[in-house]
C-alpha cells in the first residue's frame, strides 16, 4: 500500500512539475529567440575572425531540478515496493498500481522533455534556415 501511495504521490508532483514549464517568463518568447538568433550571429562573426568562444557560465541548482528528482527517486521506490509486493505474494491489486504509477511518473516525465526537445529542434532549425535574414545579407 505504501508504494501505491508513493507511486500516486510521484505522478502528481511530476505533473506539478510539468506545469510550471508553462508559468510565465519573465522575457517573452520573441526576446528570447532574438537572444538565440544574436547569439548566432556573434558566434558565427567570431568564427570567421578565429576568435575562441567564451567559457560557458556555470549553473546553479534550482528547486525545480531538486523536486523532479525527488519525484523520480519516489516513483523508483514506489516500483520497487510493489516488485517487492508481488514478490512476497501481497494483494496483487496495489503491487501492480503501485509499479503501474511509478513507471508512469517516468515514461510521463520522459515524454514531456521528448517532446520539448522535438519542438526545440524545430525551433533552432527555422533560425538556422533564416540565417541570412539575420545576418542581414
Amino acid at each position: 500500500m505504501t508504494g501505491f501511495l508513493l507511486g500516486v504521490a510521484a505522478v502528481v508532483v511530476t505533473l506539478i512539475q510539468i506545469s510550471t514549464f508553462f508559468e510565465p517568463q519573465e522575457q517573452g518568447t520573441g526576446a528570447l529567440i532574438g537572444e538565440i538568433a544574436a547569439d548566432i550571429r556573434q558566434s558565427a562573426e567570431r568564427a570567421m575572425r578565429g576568435e575562441p568562444a567564451p567559457g560557458p557560465e556555470p549553473a546553479g541548482i534550482s528547486l525545480g531540478l531538486i523536486v523532479t528528482v525527488g519525484a523520480l527517486v519516489v516513483a523508483g521506490i514506489a516500483v520497487i515496493l510493489g516488485g517487492i509486493g508481488l514478490y512476497r505474494n501481497e494483494p496483487h491489486r496495489p503491487s501492480y498500481m503501485a509499479v503501474g504509477f511509478g513507471s508512469s511518473a517516468f515514461v510521463l516525465h520522459f515524454a514531456f522533455w521528448l517532446a520539448v526537445l522535438i519542438c526545440g529542434i524545430v525551433l533552432l532549425t527555422s533560425i538556422i534556415r533564416n540565417l541570412d535574414g539575420i545576418l542581414g545579407n
